[in-house]
């Protein structure tokens, strides 16, 4: 977990590298660039998630289990939790977009609609939170970590995965991983934690393509 970011960054770098050579005059169009790295993530994320869902097996946990909240909800954390992680991104994407630091899908035909505002959510939202804050926090407090520790840690390695690129972005998505990782150490609750990271993205990626 520590490795894969660096990894991942590196693979994109190659990727971008590459679409910038094989393009005429190194003319790049953006949509295509975009749902090519999108559809990268989209392969990796699922990937992981299989590799972590073998080893929960090995280790005896089926992944209803694992997912299944371990305490009883509490409404007003996860309320809490919801609205604020909604506010943090959606306000900075809303000035990310009119400040021109991240690009807009304007082009994208309806079938790029749907991976954007389906499958690309649905995958974040279940693989992303199983990973960086159920599975990631899990094992370090196993290996002795504080919590703390464990909430820090699992939120670098989530902010760098979204990309080294754009720093303020990476700033944004690590305030994500403290208070998702926050909230999942004191509440346990992936279901919540799912369920807003799908909505979250599915209206960012809504003002990218219809802003």
């Amino acid at each position: 977990m520590v490795l894969f970011p660096v990894l991942y960054n590196a693979v994109a770098i190659v990727v971008i590298g590459m679409f910038y050579a094989l393009s005429p005059g190194f003319s790049v169009d953006w949509n295509t660039l975009n749902f090519l790295l999108y559809s990268l993530v989209f392969a990796v994320h699922w990937l992981l998630a299989f590799v972590v869902i073998r080893r929960l097996r090995t280790e005896g946990i089926p992944l209803s289990e694992f997912i299944r909240p371990k305490k009883k909800m509490s409404v007003l954390p996860a309320i809490t939790v919801f609205a604020s992680l909604n506010l943090l991104f959606d306000t900075y994407f809303v000035l990310a977009l009119a400040y021109g630091r991240i690009p807009q899908y304007g082009n994208a035909g309806f079938l790029e609609w749907a991976f954007y505002l389906v499958l690309s959510p649905l995958t974040a939202g279940f693989v992303e939170e199983l990973i960086w804050r159920g599975y990631f926090i899990e094992k370090l407090e196993d290996a002795g970590y504080a919590e703390w520790k464990g909430i820090a840690l699992s939120a670098i390695s989530f902010a760098l995965i979204h990309g080294f690129f754009v720093v303020d972005k990476l700033l944004v998505t690590f305030v994500w991983g403290i208070i998702a990782g926050t909230y999942y150490v004191k509440e346990r609750n992936l279901p919540i934690l799912m369920i807003t990271h799908v909505i979250v993205d599915v209206v960012t990626f809504g003002l990218e393509i219809f802003a």
